[in-house]
C-alpha cells in the first residue's frame, strides 16, 4: 500500500507505510507484538476460521511467537504438539480444566509443587472434582487410589522440594492398563528426562525455570498428542491462560542455551552435594545424584546418568535456615523461585508449600529446617566457598 502524502498528519501516524518485501530473512525470530491480525475480506476471515488458510485472529487464540515456542518444546520433549501459557500454574490449569467434569477423580502425588495441590484442593473442589494423594515413589500403590470416576494421574519428573524420583514408565503401564491418563510436571528435568518416551500422556512445564532461564519471563507449556492439545487449547483461550507474544520470545530465546546450562548446572549441584553431605553443620541433603538416595538407582537409569540442578538441605530449624539465608545475603540470593543462570535458594515452608497446613507439610518431610537450592552456572570453587562461609558461621 503506498502512503497518501495527502492525508492529514493525524491520519499519517496511524496509518505506517508498508515494508517493500524482503529476499532475505531476519536470522533472530522476529518479536511480534501484534495482539490482533488484519485479514483482506470476509471470505479470508471465513478461510481462516475453517483451517483452510494459516492464519492468527487475536493473540489470546495464538500468535507467532507463541507457535514457535511451542512447537520448539514439542520437539525437545519428543511430543506431536504443545501449548504455551502465562505460567506453569497456566498450564497444569488448562490440563484439568481440559480433562475435567464434575464428579471426576484425580490421583494426585504425594510431595507435588505446594499449588498444584492448592489448585485441586481448593480450587476444583469447588466444581465438585474430588482427589486422592499416593507415594509416587511406591508405584503399586496407585490403584488404591483409584476410583470409578478417576480421570487422570498427576505426577512430577522430580519432586519439590525433597528430590524424589518416580517410576515413570511403571505408573505409565497402570494408567494404561485402567484407560487413565497420565500428566507429569518435568519443570525439574528438561532434556534429562522425556515423559512422553516413558509413556506418560501429557507434560506440563513451568517454562519460567530451566527453559527460559533467566528468572525474566513467566510461561507455562503444556505438551501431548495433537489431538488431545487441540482440545485443549480453546479452553485455555476462553479461560484466559495464554502467554503474550514478548514472554514467549524472551523464552524463545532463553532456550538456546537450555543445554548448556542444564550441564554447568546438574554438574555444579553433584559435586556442591557431595561437598555438602559431609558437613557437619548439614543434618541431611536430598539430592538423587548421592548414592544415600533412596532413589538414585532409578534416577540414574531414567535420566540418563543426570540427576537435576535441584538439591535440597536440611539444617534442623528455623532459626538456622534463617541464618544461613542471612549468612548468604550478597552471595547466593533468597528467591523463591528456580531455575535461574545464577545459583538461588529457598524456604519451602514460607514459599513453595506455604498454602498447606503444618500439619501437611510435616506429612510430606517438610520441615521449618529444609533449604531448597537451585543451582546456576557458576564456578564451582566459589560456589563452595559461599556455603562453607555461611555454615561456618551457623550457632
Amino acid at each position: 500500500m503506498s502512503h497518501d502524502q495527502t492525508a492529514h498528519p493525524s491520519t499519517q501516524c496511524v496509518r505506517p507505510e508498508a515494508l517493500p518485501a524482503s529476499t532475505t530473512r531476519s536470522l533472530v525470530p522476529p518479536l511480534e507484538w501484534s495482539v490482533v491480525f488484519e485479514f483482506d475480506d470476509l471470505d479470508h476471515v471465513d478461510s481462516v476460521y475453517a483451517g483452510q488458510s494459516a492464519g492468527y485472529v487475536y493473540a489470546r487464540d495464538g500468535h507467532p511467537n507463541g507457535t514457535r515456542l511451542a512447537n520448539q518444546i514439542a520437539r525437545l520433549e519428543g511430543a506431536e504438539a504443545a501449548l504455551v501459557t502465562a505460567s506453569g500454574m497456566g498450564a497444569e490449569a488448562a490440563l484439568f480444566l481440559g480433562l475435567l467434569k464434575q464428579g471426576d477423580h484425580v490421583a494426585l502425588a504425594k510431595g507435588l509443587y505446594g499449588r498444584t495441590q492448592v489448585l485441586i484442593d481448593k480450587e476444583l473442589s469447588r466444581f465438585g472434582v474430588s482427589f486422592t494423594l499416593f507415594d509416587s515413589t511406591e508405584p503399586d500403590s496407585l490403584s488404591e487410589s483409584f476410583t470409578d470416576r478417576t480421570k487422570i494421574v498427576f505426577v512430577e519428573t522430580i519432586t519439590n522440594p525433597l528430590v524424589r524420583v518416580p517410576n515413570l514408565s511403571k505408573i505409565s503401564e497402570i494408567c494404561q492398563s485402567r484407560g487413565i491418563y497420565l500428566g507429569v510436571d518435568n519443570t525439574f528435568a528438561p532434556l534429562i528426562c522425556q515423559p512422553i518416551a516413558l509413556g506418560a500422556d501429557f507434560i506440563t512445564h513451568s517454562a519460567t525455570k530451566m527453559i527460559a532461564g533467566h528468572s525474566d519471563a513467566t510461561m507455562g507449556a503444556l505438551v501431548g498428542k495433537k489431538s488431545e492439545i487441540d482440545k485443549i487449547r480453546p479452553i485455555s483461550s476462553s479461560f484466559g491462560l495464554s502467554a503474550n507474544p514478548f514472554e514467549s520470545a524472551l523464552t524463545l530465546r532463553g532456550m538456546a542455551t537450555l543445554p548448556l546450562r542444564m550441564k554447568a548446572a546438574c554438574q555444579n549441584a553433584l559435586e556442591l552435594s557431595q561437598f555438602l553431605v559431609f558437613h557437619p553443620k548439614v543434618i541431611k541433603i536430598h539430592y538423587p545424584g548421592l548414592q544415600s538416595h533412596p532413589d538414585h538407582l532409578l534416577a540414574n537409569d531414567q535420566f540418563h546418568g543426570e540427576f537435576g540442578t535441584i538439591a535440597t538441605i536440611d539444617l534442623g530449624s528455623r532459626d538456622a535456615a534463617n541464618q544461613f539465608i542471612r549468612n548468604l545475603k550478597g552471595r547466593i540470593p533468597f528467591a523463591p523461585s528456580l531455575g535461574d543462570v545464577a545459583t538461588t535458594l529457598s524456604h519451602p515452608v514460607t514459599t513453595s508449600h506455604r498454602g498447606l497446613s503444618e500439619t501437611e507439610r510435616l506429612e510430606l518431610g517438610i520441615t521449618p529446617g529444609l533449604v531448597r537450592l537451585s543451582f546456576g552456572i557458576e564456578d564451582q570453587a566459589d560456589l563452595m566457598k559461599d556455603f562453607e562461609y555461611a555454615l561456618s558461621r551457623l550457632s
